[in-house]
């Protein structure tokens, strides 16, 4: 099945959607592998693992579609990507909705803010005109009907930093009609405005939770109790893997060896099988005999 009319038969169902974040191919596999319906390609993570940099707007369109492709050629499970603004207008959004979807995303999200954009979570941000982000939004559902694809547009704004909580709702109320399926307000400070947004927003709303974000961590029966219907974690396999290789570097550097702590790397062979060596050597040795 075409992992676009996946992820809408995920959603049509009562269950809530848990989405890991991933930031490359391989934590894209260990999330599959580990039995994820649908994961989130991190813009964040990309530009962290990509360049080295925070998430301010310096990874490029072609650099992010790169990353968006080889994710999506590497598992069998939907992939949400981020799209942040769209890189440019209007008509910038369409080239990035048609090369994202030709790319293998099942869904995308598509931001509010100024370019350069900033995490969602970091200070500073600014947000363009709602008139301005709804063509946009259009923009993307165009796309979408052109390139005949079932493609699931995720509107986010991020006015509510800068405009407050009714202004957000607002906007995202907007954004659903003018083709969003699911409606995601960044960076509720309190559990009191995640209650605000689900009952005065009645279409599936996207919570964003964040290790040390704005957002308070909640539990999974929590958030389905508000009436989230998407629970993102972004960002925890991204900072898990990066303290992983502080510790182990760490110690390779104190101790010269990497004695004492194997119990914490995987196996040369369960690697390898992660990555399916064998599949491809055998594939490899079936086309070398062809006859």
């Amino acid at each position: 099945m075409d992992k676009s009319k996946s992820l809408r038969k995920l959603l049509e169902t009562n269950k809530t959607i848990f989405v890991p974040g991933i930031y490359d191919a391989l934590s894209a596999k260990i999330a599959q592998q580990v039995g994820f319906d649908a994961v989130f390609h991190t813009g964040y993570g990309t530009a962290a693992t990509l360049l080295g940099v925070p998430d301010i707007g310096l990874v490029s369109f072609s650099e992010m579609k790169e990353r968006v492709s080889n994710i999506c050629n590497s598992i069998d499970i939907p992939v949400i990507a981020d799209a942040d603004t769209g890189y440019g207008n209007s008509l910038n959004t369409m080239r990035t909705v048609k090369d994202y979807i030709r790319s293998g995303a099942a869904g995308l999200i598509l931001e509010d803010q100024v370019w350069p954009k900033k995490c969602g979570h970091m200070k500073g941000k600014l947000v363009i005109p709602i008139d301005e982000m709804e063509s946009k939004i259009i923009a993307a559902a165009q796309s979408r009907k052109e390139e005949k694809s079932d493609l699931v547009i995720v509107g986010r704004t991020d006015s509510l930093a800068v405009e407050g909580v009714d202004m957000a709702i607002d906007r995202v109320k907007r954004y659903s009609k003018a083709g969003a399926d699911i409606l995601f307000i960044e960076a509720p400070n309190k559990v009191d405005e995640l209650e605000i947004i689900a009952k005065q927003v009645k279409l599936p709303l996207l919570l964003n939770q964040l290790e040390g974000g704005r957002t308070p961590l909640i539990s999974m029966k929590k958030a389905k109790t508000i009436g989230f219907k998407i629970i993102l974690f972004p960002l925890t396999s991204l900072y898990a893997s990066t303290k992983a290789v502080f510790d182990s570097l760490s110690y390779l550097k104190k101790h010269q060896t990497s004695l004492g702590i194997e119990d914490q790397l995987i196996t040369f062979d369960k690697f390898n099988q992660l990555v399916n060596h064998d599949d491809l050597i055998k594939l490899e040795k079936k086309l070398s005999n062809r006859k």
